[in-house]
């Protein structure tokens, strides 16, 4: 299995490649495809061997280019829990009068629940499983990977979880960390990678701050 990193816009995405598929999780804000196809091209990538759309939450920069690309042939494999929220970010684009913008169609959708995830994720020969991890949003799903690597979205990062005790965001956490993830790859924040008694490292973006830990 390999991971890339397609860094084409403020929203990290990851291109992950199975033994019998390959999945996109999340994307950027609508008028970005030029530089999404552009970023697929220079890490040696093209958009006829993606499969399946993976949208970490319905959130316009995280989906603003899916409608483009479902277009193309992939498929948005989206949770059943999420499908009330498909069409969330739609008005936000309409109000900006964003001419970029396709929303998605219900022809493109690939449905199925998290307990169903493991078994549709293996056939695509890819070891995980989709969690739903809510806090940042209600449709917010995580992707973890059986060999540590996961996948958040926007789910606030660990160096601020102490500001989040007691809520939605500190129980998805407490979800996942009980899987033992080896890395963590943020929406926005820099990946996270656990090193010595399994605490992670992490930076923020943007800045220069010393390394967090937490146990």
């Amino acid at each position: 299995m390999t991971i890339t990193e397609l860094k084409y816009s403020n929203t990290n995405t990851y291109l992950i490649e199975g033994d019998k598929g390959t999945i996109l999780f999340d994307t950027g804000w609508a008028g970005t495809f030029v530089a999404f196809c552009r970023e697929l091209g220079e890490k040696h990538k093209a958009l006829q061997d993606i499969d399946y759309l993976l949208i970490s939450h319905f959130h316009p920069d995280h989906m603003g280019i899916a409608g483009e690309i479902a277009e193309c042939g992939p498929k948005v494999l989206i949770m059943d829990l999420q499908l009330p929220y498909i069409h969330s970010s739609d008005a936000i684009f309409g109000k900006e009068n964003n001419r970029f913008f396709k929303p998605i169609s219900e022809n493109d959708l690939k449905v199925v629940s998290v307990d169903e995830s493991r078994a549709f994720l293996t056939s695509i020969g890819i070891n995980g499983e989709i969690i739903y991890t809510p806090g940042h949003s209600d449709d917010s799903i995580s992707l973890y990977l059986d060999d540590g690597s996961l996948f958040v979205g926007d789910l606030n990062p660990l160096y601020e979880l102490d500001m989040h005790k007691g809520t939605d965001i500190e129980k998805s956490w407490n979800n996942l960390l009980s899987r033992n993830p080896s890395r963590i790859y943020y929406g926005h924040a820099k990946t996270a990678t656990f090193v010595e008694n399994d605490m992670p490292v992490e930076t923020k973006e943007n800045d220069n701050p010393p390394k967090y830990f937490m146990n």
